[in-house]
């Protein structure tokens, strides 16, 4: 009796009611760090894979992963965001690097688009960007856009003439 009062008095003297929040609160930090952690890995991280083959069955798929592509052009990363609409995915393309080609094409460097590719198909994204849109396509066209006004200009003897025997 005497350790039930005693233990009563602890209670009601509220050491109790403040370890008990303290201890609340420490669940509820612990399972949202928790929570936080398990969404990332889920909806976020993009596992790297090394290969083209690799890449491919994770578009199949719609699996999250990133793969860097190396070329004589560029070098671009590829990231598989998750499923589009239909039977598709929703692929991002930064291009990291450009190696080859003039001032302007640089200024593109860190720029990204989002593309819609059909599962199972093996093309990638930058090759046809009418399925794409984001700075990085808006960027490529205007460049592509560019050097056919200056192809023309330099070479409008020659399509004068082309057409004249026409």
């Amino acid at each position: 009796m005497i350790f039930k009062r005693g233990l009563k008095h602890i209670l009601d003297y509220g050491h109790y009611n403040k370890m008990q929040k303290r201890v609340g609160l420490a669940l509820l930090i612990l399972l949202s760090a928790l929570v936080i952690f398990s969404g990332f890995f889920l909806f976020v991280y993009a596992k790297p894979v090394l290969t083209a083959e690799g890449f491919g069955d994770a578009m199949v798929n719609c699996r999250h992963v990133s793969w860097i592509k190396e070329d004589a052009q560029a070098s671009w990363l590829y990231t598989i965001k998750g499923n589009a609409q239909g039977d598709a995915c929703d692929i991002e393309v930064k291009l990291l690097k450009m190696k080859e080609g003039t001032l302007d094409s640089e200024k593109l460097q860190g720029m990204k688009m989002l593309c819609v590719q059909g599962k199972g198909d093996n093309q990638f994204p930058e090759k046809d960007i009418s399925k794409c849109s984001g700075e990085l396509k808006e960027q490529l066209q205007e460049l592509i856009i560019q050097r056919m006004h200056s192809y023309i200009l330099e070479n409008f003897g020659e399509i004068k003439a082309e057409f004249e025997s026409l």
